[in-house]
């Protein structure tokens, strides 16, 4: 999975912004799916990003943190932010 082209983003702070060049709607992330955004930006696998939330966030149970992530991405691939 990659961040869609069209997108641009930031990171400011513990979150992220991400824009779609084309139509100028913007996503603004919490701290969890930022971490989800960053971890997509730098070409992790989803696994390793479960591993990272879970161990961030006191390991939380991993079945549902994966999927949450999973959710997450789903969602951001229908508004085309990533492929």
């Amino acid at each position: 999975m990659e961040i869609n082209k069209n997108v641009t983003w930031k990171s400011l702070g513990e979150k992220v912004v991400a824009v779609k060049v084309e139509t100028g709607e913007y996503y603004t992330m919490n701290e969890t799916a930022s971490v989800i955004w960053k971890g997509l930006s730098e070409g992790k696998q989803v696994e390793d990003i479960v591993e990272q939330l879970c161990t961030e966030y006191d390991n939380q149970d991993k079945a549902s943190v994966a999927q949450d992530v999973e959710e997450q991405i789903s969602e951001w691939q229908k508004e085309l932010l990533i492929n």
